[in-house]
């Protein structure tokens, strides 16, 4: 058995950002394909200034 270590989004920085994404950004909803899920997420990805 491996020893991992524990969860800790606190370090990560990107978890805050998902965070903001799936809570704030991304009302929860049905997108019907990949495609419009995937235009939902830079949307919102770019309305934080993350996406270049």
């Amino acid at each position: 058995m491996a020893y991992l270590p524990r969860y800790s989004p606190h370090l990560n920085p990107m978890e805050g950002v998902w965070r903001r994404v799936k809570g704030f950004l991304m009302p929860r909803r049905h997108y019907g394909s990949v495609e419009k899920l995937k235009e939902a997420v830079v949307q919102a990805l770019k309305a934080l200034g993350v996406w270049s």
